[in-house]
């Protein structure tokens, strides 16, 4: 699936473009907003495989795919600001974060759909929740008043990377629900349900 499958429309998934993607934060007395455009995430197609669980009848389909990537990375053009009492900052330029060892399960919940003669499977549902070993992140800053207020932030972020990944993982999975939703419906409700699990 790297390079996609044109016949039933599936898009690339290595390297997987996403023209934009929004993050609305707020914590006490900090608050950020930013905005990741024309973004592309690279590495899914050295993934592996480990296991595979399906739990399927005649009114609902469970299905959980155990997997191992061992480096992903996302690039792209970002513009964004934020607060903290009475400091405000504006930046916008590229940012990459790369992350490394990642563990992780597509859980994805659907119905049976009739189509014609054929029965279908509509993905209502994704969820996935990464465990990263490493995670390092870059921004630059073409915001000359700025600059200096960033690079401190990003040093700060790379040192307690573990804290923002959990405050921002609510943001990501949200995202992750919407695009695991649209490709996974991009095969599901393609190719028949006995074509695609033959001994269920």
């Amino acid at each position: 699936m790297a390079g996609g499958i044109k016949d039933i429309g599936v898009p690339s998934i290595d390297p997987f473009y996403q023209k934009e993607v929004r993050f609305d934060y707020k914590n006490n007395l900090i608050k950020a907003k930013m905005a990741a455009k024309n973004s592309w995430v690279r590495g899914l197609k050295d993934s592996t495989v480990k296991d595979v669980r399906l739990r399927a009848d005649d009114d609902s389909f469970y299905m959980e795919v155990d997997m191992f990537s061992p480096a992903i990375s996302v690039d792209g053009k970002y513009e964004g600001g934020g607060s903290y009492n009475d400091l405000n900052v504006t930046a916008y330029g590229d940012y990459v974060t790369n992350m490394t060892d990642l563990v992780y399960t597509w859980k994805m919940e659907g119905k049976p759909e009739t189509i014609g003669d054929d029965v279908f499977v509509r993905i209502t549902s994704f969820y996935m929740r990464p465990d990263v070993s490493n995670m390092h992140v870059y921004l630059s800053n073409d915001s000359p008043n700025s600059k200096d207020l960033t690079d401190l932030g990003v040093k700060l972020v790379n040192e307690n990377w573990r804290l923002l990944y959990k405050e921002l993982l609510p943001f990501a999975q949200s995202n992750w629900n919407k695009i695991g939703i649209k490709v996974a419906n991009k095969i599901f409700l393609k190719v028949p349900y006995n074509k695609l699990f033959p001994n269920n």
